[in-house]
């Protein structure tokens, strides 16, 4: 094995065993979460983590991806500050949103959800936070950092919220916890960094700088990551509440927070050494092609017998493991198995169009990818289908948009491996 397999391998299995403890975790727990708290109160949870997500993804102008590029460290500091001050003004004007709490409670037919809207900028915020931290890390290559704090992250995020569900405290439980282990993960990452900064390399004219630099990240990979939320949650969650049921949207979290851990587990392990890996194959010009096929090599070993699982056993788990209540999710599981399959593959070289400079068309066909999956699950509902057999048109529309995406990839590689030649 040549020195650069066994730095992919070792790094790779830093990532891999910490993401596995952190989703390890929810998962020994999840019997105790599941029979402790209500598919309505797991409504309100996903509606609210619907609206922080569609304004915490953008909070830092995406800057926190742009960290990694830069050769020059004075460059990248400034890039996290910039980020930084972003951060600090979304969550400032996310205050106005509790004053529109009632017209959003009405919005997605869930008045509890109204009652937590105050929490929203801290949590924007903690999104921010978290993103700088973690691709500072990941710039230089503190992996095991990274992995402490996700560990860390895991066991305060679901121990914290059934000792909050067994004394009753109901979707207080669940916010709360999740809010804390944001803000713990943060302070790892924090733990051993140097924080010396020389006040002159920050002004007004080095931000104008990095915003005018990099421009690309809060013009068009904001956008980018905006829609993806606003589509794959914020909107989805929509649909499903006023359409199918909030207990149905329930359902649906559950089963899409465990059946993506497993994806998550391996997909974000591979996916940060992936960006490292093949943002320095760019800058020194050399193929990227051998990084590309570990990733896939990697991914498809755990994709597909994961899928085959989900697909033929997905209700009697989620019976067995959750409880009576939760059998339907695994039906809905089974309905997903399309889109779980090609998130395995492309999740972890999904940072591709960023390194090649390809945002905006990333960004267009990705809106037009998810607002057709979207308008294919509503018009399911002009026809009475079960939510169960809208979810299959969902999922087989959004995987096309997923195939075509996987073919705009091959063609980015093919482009930059005949450059160098």
């Amino acid at each position: 094995m040549s020195s650069n397999n066994k730095v992919y391998t070792k790094n790779f299995l830093t990532m891999l065993s910490g993401n596995t403890f952190s989703q390890l975790i929810p998962f020994i727990i999840a019997p105790i979460i599941a029979r402790l708290f209500t598919t309505e109160e797991f409504a309100v949870l996903a509606n609210f983590m619907a609206i922080v997500g569609v304004l915490g993804i953008v909070a830092t102008g995406r800057l926190e991806l742009a960290i990694a590029l830069p050769k020059d460290k004075k460059e990248a500091q400034q890039i996290a500050f910039t980020g930084f001050l972003i951060t600090l003004l979304l969550g400032f004007l996310s205050i106005l949103l509790p004053v529109f709490a009632h017209q959003i409670g009405e919005l997605y037919h869930d008045q509890l959800l109204s009652s937590y809207l105050w929490l929203v900028p801290l949590s924007v915020i903690s999104y921010g936070l978290l993103g700088l931290t973690n691709n500072w890390n990941l710039r230089h290559e503190r992996f095991h950092a990274i992995s402490i704090g996700k560990i860390s992250q895991s066991i305060i995020n679901n121990g914290l919220a059934a000792l909050l569900g067994y004394i009753g405290w109901g979707v207080d439980g669940l916010i709360i916890a999740w809010l804390i282990s944001q803000y713990i993960n943060i302070f790892v990452l924090l733990f051993g960094v140097s924080r010396s900064i020389n006040r002159k390399d920050f002004s007004l004219l080095t931000i104008k700088s990095t915003l005018k630099e990099y421009k690309d990240f809060p013009m068009i990979n904001s956008l980018h990551a905006f829609s993806d939320i606003f589509f794959s949650q914020f909107l989805l969650f929509w649909i499903i509440s006023t359409y199918f049921g909030i207990a149905e949207l329930g359902l649906f979290a559950m089963m899409n927070k465990y059946v993506r851990a497993p994806i998550v587990l391996v997909s974000s392990s591979v996916s940060q050494l992936f960006y490292v890996e093949a943002g320095k194959a760019i800058n020194h010009q050399y193929s990227m092609i051998p990084i590309v096929k570990k990733t896939l090599k990697t991914t498809l070993f755990f994709a597909i017998p994961f899928v085959v699982c989900v697909y033929f056993f997905g209700p009697i788990l989620f019976k067995w493991y959750l409880g009576d209540q939760w059998e339907q999710a695994g039906v809905y599981a089974k309905s997903l198995t399309p889109i779980l399959f090609f998130y395995f593959i492309i999740s972890p070289i999904s940072g591709l169009p960023i390194l090649m400079n390809q945002q905006k068309k990333a960004f267009i066909l990705s809106v037009i990818g998810y607002a057709l999956s979207c308008f294919g699950l509503y018009i399911t509902t002009w026809f009475g289908y079960s939510f169960s057999s809208a979810l299959w048109l969902y999922s087989l529309l959004f995987g096309l948009y997923n195939v075509t995406t996987l073919i705009w990839y091959g063609s980015l590689i093919k482009k930059h491996h005949a450059s160098i030649n």
